[in-house]
């Protein structure tokens, strides 16, 4: 009995070791593998942290793209809202580590945790939205610019402020101020106030800038597709041959030189080397 006893003894201790060194062994594995998948999860939240990076300096690039929308254009400003939260970064690391955290508590669970892959996946998925927002956001500016160029070269409106102006001998066949004698009138008089500002009426480069007989000073400008415009008996010029201007852009002063009976501005449109009434110009709306 005794004997029976001391076998019986010794196989119960050498099976408590077996256990005890098989449940070692496992728990060691366990350890490895979570390490292992710290170690992924780690770099996985690096390659996160250094994607929303990325997004928040595209998302100030689309501000800024945005910015340069809205001031060429009458879109609301809340429809250009580009901002990622400053604190996302710290946020998706922090909340992604208490997640692992709570995963791997549970010594049953050895599975990477499903939240890090719906957030890298939800990154992606921004990314991209940001992607296909820039693109659309730069061809709506190369739109707006284009318009906006068009708008320039635009011939429309009164060269001198409407306020205190007013046209004072039409285009056409007239009654010469000096002669009395019927004398075709290429351009349109507006008349005003010695030093009242001459403007262009759209955008172009500045071909003439000179004294001309009869006209007295004069600038001529170039907008190009055969259009020009010329503003005559000016006080004094304020651009020189070869500036580019811009629409409403002050080119000279009202005065009274040249063949003149009074401040006011000559004013012409030429196309394609041909005077044309400018009246029609003077009356429509920029475009």
């Amino acid at each position: 009995m005794t004997s029976a006893w001391l076998l019986q003894s010794h196989y119960h201790q050498q099976l408590i070791q077996h256990k005890i060194n098989s449940l070692n062994e496992r728990n060691l594995i366990k350890q490895q593998y979570l390490q292992s998948m710290n170690s992924q999860t780690n770099l996985q939240l690096q390659s996160l942290s250094e994607k929303v990076g990325q997004l928040q300096a595209q998302g100030i690039k689309l501000n800024s793209l945005s910015e340069r929308i809205i001031e060429k254009s009458n879109f609301p400003k809340d429809e250009f809202e580009f901002e990622l939260n400053q604190s996302t970064d710290e946020n998706v690391e922090q909340n992604t580590e208490d997640d692992i955290s709570a995963n791997y508590s549970d010594s049953s669970l050895i599975t990477a945790p499903s939240e890090l892959t719906i957030l890298n996946k939800s990154v992606s998925q921004l990314a991209n939205q940001y992607g296909k927002s820039q693109n659309l956001l730069q061809q709506l500016e190369i739109t707006l610019n284009n318009l906006h160029l068009i708008d320039e070269l635009f011939i429309s409106g009164r060269p001198v402020p409407n306020e205190n102006s007013w046209i004072s001998s039409p285009f056409g066949t007239r009654s010469d101020p000096f002669t009395g004698r019927l004398r075709r009138h290429n351009g349109v008089d507006i008349a005003g106030h010695t030093g009242m500002p001459i403007n262009a009426t759209a955008a172009g480069v500045i071909t003439t800038s000179e004294a001309r007989t009869g006209y007295g000073f004069l600038v001529e400008i170039n907008h190009g597709s055969g259009y020009k415009t010329r503003y005559a008996h000016a006080s004094s010029i304020v651009v020189s041959v070869g500036d580019v201007v811009e629409k409403g852009q002050q080119i000279a002063v009202m005065g009274t030189t040249g063949r003149s009976t009074g401040p006011h501005v000559h004013y012409e449109v030429i196309k394609d080397g041909r005077q044309i009434n400018p009246i029609y110009y003077i009356q429509r709306l920029p475009s």
